[in-house]
């Protein structure tokens, strides 16, 4: 009984994480669709995979700190699938292997994300409604920018 009511809050957690970490990527995903549907290629890139796992990883674990490991990777499977247009096994085969292979592309992913993350964390502290965005969320902007420029180019060198 206490098995069934720990998977049923991991999953209530994992879906409110899914959802908070939709609603903190919504501003970011045009610009991912497009440069998406200019270059299919470049979604199959490692270091997409890894920064949107990390990000997904850390916006979900803000949204419910409790949430458990295999909630914790619904939310990946389902959010990256989600953006990457993968369905879910394919995408669990690949971030195993990308782990398992050490990949650099993949590994430099992950480490943007993680200052991606922190910057979103930080332009949320400044608060919500004004007029102009603040220091912490033009450097979110800017670190996503900077994401999109790695991504491309990470693409291109393949």
């Amino acid at each position: 009984m206490v098995g069934h009511l720990s998977a049923l809050l991991d999953l209530w957690r994992s879906r409110r994480a899914r959802t908070a970490v939709l609603a903190s990527l919504d501003p970011f995903g045009e610009s991912l669709r497009r440069v998406g549907e200019a270059d299919p290629r470049s979604l199959d890139s490692p270091y997409l995979t890894g920064f949107l796992l990390a990000v997904v990883s850390g916006l979900a674990r803000d949204a419910a700190p409790r949430i458990g490991s295999e909630g914790l990777g619904a939310v990946q499977l389902d959010v990256c699938g989600a953006l990457m247009g993968l369905p879910r096994a394919l995408l669990a085969e690949r971030l195993v292997s990308l782990g398992l292979n050490e990949d650099r592309a993949f590994a430099l992913g992950c480490a943007d994300a993680w200052a991606f993350h922190a910057a979103l964390i930080a332009a949320r502290s400044e608060g919500h409604g004004a007029l102009e965005p603040g220091p912490a969320a033009q450097e979110a902007q800017a670190l996503w920018e900077r994401f999109i420029e790695r991504w491309t180019c990470c693409t291109s060198a393949l």
